[in-house]
Formats: structure tokens, sequence, C-alpha cells
């Protein structure tokens, strides 16, 4: 049996309708009090540079929020937003960047029902001249590579 431009059609528009009804299912989520309380959690001075995100292919809703020039990570505008986030409901963990100034990016992460989860995503930036903060250099590793050279070569 041969397939007909009308059977391609018909499979193409009906894989098109199931993943519009996930995209629906999905901005749903916007609308769950979970979402909004954890987005008033985020002082309305950084919610105006905050953004908001929906997953493309998951059950998950993204915040994120920078707070740039702090003194240190223990500064009380950083420390008092992460507090927030510190329950039994939320897991978090913490990645450092020490290219230019001083950057620790914070994760926070509640699971809930249904494989839906909401992250909150805290960038906070410690001032380059902070004398309570800075970049330090603890080691050098010197690594020597090797790289090949390829061509095509034809007859």
């Amino acid at each position: 049996m041969r397939t007909t431009y009308e059977t391609k059609a018909r499979a193409a528009a009906s894989a098109s309708r199931a993943e519009a009804n996930g995209i629906l299912s999905r901005i749903a989520l916007l609308k769950r009090p979970e979402v909004k309380a954890a987005w008033k959690l985020i002082p309305a001075a950084l919610r105006a540079h905050s953004t908001l995100a929906l997953g493309l292919y998951s059950k998950r809703v993204r915040i994120s929020t920078i707070v740039r020039n702090l003194d240190s990570f223990k500064d009380r505008r950083l420390t008092v937003l992460l507090e927030k986030f510190m329950g039994d409901d939320w897991a978090t963990t913490s990645d450092d960047y020490t290219d230019g100034e001083p950057n620790r990016d914070y994760e926070c992460i509640k699971k809930l029902g249904d494989n839906f989860e909401i992250k909150v995503g805290i960038s906070a930036y410690v001032k380059s001249d902070s004398p309570l903060c800075r970049i330090v250099v603890t080691g050098v590793t010197e690594r020597m590579v090797r790289e090949e050279t390829k061509e095509i070569v034809c007859a």
C-alpha cells in the first residue's frame, strides 16, 4: 500500500494538534497558585527585572532574577531572599563563577505533583572591588593539548 499525501497530511495535523494541546496544558501551569506564590517571594524591586518562563517540553515554570552590587554573598539583600527558598519544599544548589566579578548562581526547585516543578534561579553578583569577597587564584593546572588537523583529499 502506498502512502498518499493525504495520509501524511492527516498524520502531521494530528501530531500538531497533540503538540498544541500540550502547549495549552503547560500554559495553564502559570495559573497555579504555587507559581504566583513563588513569584511573590521575589521582592517587588527585583520582580521588575525578573523573568517568568515555561519549559518547552516539560511541566516546568522557571523564574529568574539577578541581585547585583552585593558586598558579599552574606549581604542581607541576598540572604533574606534565599531564606524564602530554604524550606523543606525547596531543594537548593549553587554554582560559583570566577570570570569577572564574583558570581554565584542559586537554583531552588520545588517539585509538585504530576511531574510539575517550579525552578527559581537567583544570580548573585558581588561588587568587583568588594573588600569582603574577591576572586583569588588557588592553584594552576597546566595541560598539553594535542589536536589533529584534518582535511578532505579526493582523487
